[in-house]
């Protein structure tokens, strides 16, 4: 059996009812829509192709005046119809090939039961035993929707044989993620792994609810800890007169994700180009209504892509709590909120699919990712920063 990651992207195994089972797949929903988009694409482009007509509408074209605007075509239209036809038929195949594949999961309480269906490959069953697995493991995957990209947080069965490690939770939404990674390993009575910026790192089910200053105070950290670290030359901290510092990455990092937001902005540009100058020639064909939406269409992809590119993170820290900021150009959004005292973790964590380290923020409701295109140096630097001001705080407490 080979290595397969979950399907889902919104899955929850009920251990409160047993037997539980899931099925574990792609969104129904989001692949009929992609089946719906793909077959419009595939048909635009086919009547394009064979420049079909409506009744009258030949008629009507003989008996308008000649047109004095100059139009270009950067691209051939016949290639413009095989590009489109390409993306329809494309998206239609890989929205069936995913509603295809699935795997359920049984758990009686002592059991897990796998039946897997996976693509290009037969299909399997397996049983494992509980005490099988090694532990409950939290981990976040950075997964991809074209341009637009998200945080999938995952809980499952870890297991040594990673074929058959089973999900138990999936969410791409952030809140109460730590509390129920507590609640299963609590309920199942199993360690708590995670994926650290060197190896898993194994926890006791019963320390997952002490707050992170009281496991900060137990370490006895040298006074010049921070001291000891070279700040990189990426990274900006600034001390206000009110007591507030500053956390700001000041450089733009570049990855696999990146180069395709810039593909993407160059496509959608040179497909948005094309459309303006040959819009006398796209309305002739679709209503001029549809001729906007699909501009505003594109111009909304180009602007997405090109601020992921340049957004970059900024936390703020004051007396008892820190702030997470996204700046985008010369706007800053705020992104959480969180007390010093309801911080249960700083985590530097590693994702294998896109190779991205990332310094997980968490608390009881929150888990708030920062600086998740960072090497591991700077991460390393920040979280001793937020170490020493955790531990600053409860010296000022008591």
């Amino acid at each position: 059996m080979c290595k397969q990651d979950h399907y889902s992207h919104n899955l929850k195994l009920d251990i409160e009812k047993l037997p539980a089972k899931i099925t574990d797949r792609f969104s129904p929903t989001i692949l009929c829509l992609a089946t719906v988009l793909g077959t419009l694409l595939f048909v635009l482009g086919l009547y394009h192709f064979f420049n079909l007509s409506l009744d009258g509408v030949a008629d009507l074209e003989r008996n308008l005046p000649p047109s004095k605007i100059k139009l270009h075509t950067l691209v051939p239209p016949v290639v413009f119809s095989a590009i489109l036809m390409i993306l329809g038929l494309g998206t239609v195949i890989f929205a069936v090939l995913n509603l295809l594949r699935y795997k359920t999961v049984f758990f009686d309480g002592n059991n897990i039961i796998v039946k897997h269906h996976p693509l290009l490959a037969p299909n399997y069953t397996f049983t494992e035993p509980l005490y099988n697995y090694s532990g409950v493991r939290l981990r976040v995957k950075f997964y991809q929707y074209g341009i637009l990209n998200k945080n999938k947080f995952i809980i499952e069965l870890y297991h040594k044989d990673e074929s058959k490690i089973v999900p138990l939770y999936i969410s791409t939404g952030k809140h109460r993620i730590r509390k129920l990674w507590q609640y299963y390993a609590q309920t199942l009575h199993m360690p708590a792994l995670t994926i650290s910026e060197k190896s898993m790192v194994s926890r006791n089910f019963k320390d997952l609810d002490k707050p992170y200053r009281e496991v900060v105070a137990g370490w006895r950290l040298p006074k010049d800890l921070l001291y000891k670290m070279k700040k990189p030359s990426y990274i900006t901290f600034k001390s206000k007169k009110s007591g507030e510092k500053m956390i700001k990455i000041k450089k733009l990092f570049f990855d696999a994700y990146s180069f395709l937001s810039i593909f993407t902005i160059i496509a959608f540009g040179s497909l948005f180009i094309y459309s303006l100058v040959n819009y006398q020639i796209i309305i002739r064909h679709i209503y001029p209504n549809i001729a906007l939406i699909l501009l505003a269409f594109l111009l909304s992809v180009i602007i997405y892509a090109f601020l992921s590119l340049i957004t970059k993170d900024i936390i703020v820290i004051s007396a008892e709590k820190l702030f997470i900021f996204r700046k985008i150009g010369f706007i800053r959004i705020r992104d959480d909120m969180i007390d010093f005292k309801n911080i249960k973790g700083l985590d530097i964590n590693f994702t294998p699919t896109s190779e991205r380290y990332f310094l997980a923020i968490v608390s009881d409701t929150h888990t708030t990712i920062f600086g998740n295109k960072l090497p591991v140096e700077g991460l390393r630097w920040i979280r001793a920063v937020l170490i020493n001001e955790i531990g600053s705080n409860i010296k000022k407490s008591n």
